[in-house]
């Protein structure tokens, strides 16, 4: 991101590090330890079968769309998949194999605009590449890490980018200083049993975060992102004390801070003050539509087009805006998530945004503490709403049993670590360890809100730093922190039938015969899985593909669907993400509803077709669920009232199955 500015020098922006993922690039830096590179890097005769199976897991995980621009690699996956789900690894795969999927691997985690390093050049040359291909994509990747800090610095020291800060380990500031806050913007939130109150934690991580940002980038911050745009009037006294000058988050917020006669759209551009702790901060509140459009929109698009459209619209707020100063713009998103879903890792729709706004006489690009250099005198915010960017509250980190769970572990920690007489200064290793386990992405994954195979490993590291906060202070954990937060895979009776063949059913929403969804996969739910119900609302889920469609069917326990409130979510994950709603689970044709990625399902799914009578059947084109013929799929549904999560099936591990081809039909097919 750094060089593709540099490249248009009149542009400006702004970058937030939060100082805990500067850490890891200084240790990357300085050759820290990495378990995938050091697996990647050992020699082929000394990795065990375990080694080679996590290699096959890991290095099958690629952005969207790679498969589609190197086909070799393509097909290397598709046999991987086949060879694993045969459980034969050991057959057919050859060490030249695993080789090339380790090389592509890394060039397909490696921007566009590198392939021209010569360790990249040579392994895009061979066909396929091997492991010297690889081992010097490794040595790549190392150095290019070691650039990334260095890069930002230039650009800030020349004044082209403004550089932002994130409290230490990223936590939840208005949870951190107080648990309960979280019911200002949901009364109906079920908060933990033990609830957390630490606002010298949140003080100490700003504090923590002033100190390594001037350290690494040579001057103290001016800005802060609360994470997840995270705000309270309690968080803003803490920025306001620490120093800072601003600090963004959503327009959401803004709507819900202000008075209903003042909720005009030209409040949104420009910044405003709250009084704080003493002093005031000033507060950005980004344009939701814009920085959506370029987190999850314009990756569909033509590039050209994308930039045009994003250009015009912001001329166009600049035409409307009323009074004589123009209006101060704010778009913020996640700057690494999204340009993994762009063609080029969205280089060339970067390049076609830069250089338009470069040529919009009337668009100037600044910075948030160049906006407030400006003699001019910036409206008052009275009050601030409790939220974050999300839905404007915090039902993503607190509410969920799991997610509750892990806040009386922590706040329980907490606890004994203050009873012990311990500070900060007589054993920061133990403090430290607290911080870390603060951080908001421990809450992030675990509940229903988010998936990731990997949910249980990370609810293993949270406790595992909560030990450290003992441990550190010559203490043995107590045993309640070996006990997982996530249940166990088993905890759900489950039955798991992989599909036979093709699956051509007519879509009525009946079982019109034995035969009709014979060589369907299935997937039985005894009991267990609903989050307030000892009992699934689902008997069966069925599922398969033809040539041209997914095919699902949902039988209901005791026949009785949910009815008009409840909507069937599917989320379907390949190369990416696809969300399809079944709205209202009652009798007869249901609207079918869709989404790329972690989007809401709001837009027609064009070609899908859901029928509820005795079952319920749906058919979603291939396309639709963006998938095709040797593609391996993940598979979940939910059953949603007013967009909560009433049950998800399953839980883990996900349905998984291998999209087949005409060429696999034969090999399926039984009678």
């Amino acid at each position: 991101m750094a060089l593709r500015l540099e490249r248009h020098p009149r542009l400006k922006a702004t970058f937030n590090f939060v100082p805990s993922l500067i850490d890891q690039l200084e240790d990357a830096r300085r050759g820290g330890r990495d378990a995938l590179f050091e697996l990647l890097a050992r020699p082929a005769g000394e990795r065990t079968p375990a080694d080679l199976a996590e290699l096959a897991e890991r290095c099958s995980v690629t952005p969207p769309g790679f498969g589609e621009r190197w086909p070799r690699y393509g097909d290397l996956r598709r046999r991987l998949q086949r060879a694993r789900r045969a459980g034969a690894l050991s057959r057919g795969w050859t060490a030249r194999d695993q080789a090339a999927l380790e090389a592509w691997f890394l060039l397909a985690w490696l921007d566009p605009m590198f392939h021209g390093e010569p360790e990249a050049a040579r392994a895009l040359a061979a066909d396929p590449p091997g492991a010297a291909e690889r081992d010097g994509l490794l040595a790549l990747h190392r150095r290019l890490l070691a650039d990334v800090l260095p890069a930002y610095r230039r650009l800030a020291e020349r004044g082209q980018l403004e550089l932002s800060t994130s409290p230490y380990a990223h936590p939840i500031l208005p949870l951190l200083i107080d648990t309960s806050s979280a019911s200002r913007s949901r009364p109906d939130v079920h908060l933990p049993a033990l609830g957390l109150k630490a606002p010298d934690d949140a003080r100490r991580q700003l504090q923590r975060a002033l100190a390594r940002h001037e350290e690494v980038f040579g001057a103290p911050p001016r800005g802060i992102w609360p994470p997840e745009g995270s705000v309270s009037p309690e968080a803003a006294a803490l920025v306001a004390e620490a120093g800072l000058a601003w600090m963004a988050t959503d327009e959401a917020i803004l709507w819900q801070s202000l008075p209903a006669e003042a909720r005009k759209r030209e409040s949104l551009y420009q910044p405003w003050k709250f009084p704080a702790g003493g002093g005031e901060v000033a507060i950005f509140f980004r344009d939701h539509e814009l920085s959506d459009r370029i987190g999850f929109v314009y990756h569909h698009w033509d590039p050209g087009d994308a930039a045009s459209d994003f250009i015009g619209r912001v001329k166009r707020i600049g035409r409307e805006h009323p009074g004589e100063t123009p209006p101060i713009v704010s778009v913020i998103l996640d700057g690494e998530n999204c340009w993994e879903h762009y063609p080029g890792d969205g280089g060339p729709f970067l390049d076609a945004l830069y250089q338009g706004l470069e040529a919009a006489g009337e668009i100037a690009t600044v910075t948030p503490s160049e906006v407030l250099a400006r003699p001019r005198s910036w409206p008052r915010l009275e009050n601030l709403y409790t939220g974050s960017w999300i839905d404007a509250d915090f039902h993503v980190w607190i509410g969920h049993p799991e997610k509750n769970r892990a806040w009386e572990l922590l706040a329980r920690t907490r606890e004994d670590l203050v009873a012990s007489g311990s500070s900060v200064e007589s054993q920061p290793a133990a403090w430290s360890e607290l911080d870390s386990a603060e951080g908001s992405d421990w809450f992030w994954w675990l509940g229903v809100d988010h998936f990731t195979p990997d949910r249980a490993l990370f609810d293993h590291i949270f406790r595992e730093h909560l030990q450290a906060v003992y441990e550190a202070r010559g203490q043995r954990a107590p045993a309640w922190l070996r006990v997982p937060i996530v249940p166990a895979a088993a905890a759900r009776a489950r039955a798991q039938l992989d599909p036979l063949g093709f699956v051509e059913p007519i879509v009525d929403g009946r079982a019109t015969s034995y035969y009709e969804w014979r060589a369907a996969g299935r997937l039985s739910f005894d009991s267990g899985g609903a989050m307030h119900r000892a009992v699934s609302r689902v008997k069966d889920l069925y599922f398969g593909a033809d040539a041209r469609q997914l095919h699902l069917r949902v039988d209901f326990a005791g026949g009785a669907p949910p009815g008009p409130g409840v909507d069937l979510e599917i989320e379907i994950r390949a190369k990416g993400t696809r969300r399809l709603r079944v709205q209202g689970l009652v009798a007869g044709e249901r609207p079918v509803l869709g989404a790329a990625d972690d989007r809401p399902a709001i837009e027609p799914s064009p070609g899908a077709r859901a029928v509820l009578a005795q079952v319920l059947e749906i058919a979603i084109p291939l396309e639709q669920a963006g998938i095709e013929p040797g593609d391996e799929a993940e598979l979940r549904v939910s059953l949603l009232q007013s967009g909560e999560v009433l049950e998800r099936l399953p839980g883990d591990p996900a349905v998984r199955f291998v999209v087949p081809g005409i060429e696999d039909e034969s090999g399926l097919w039984s009678a």
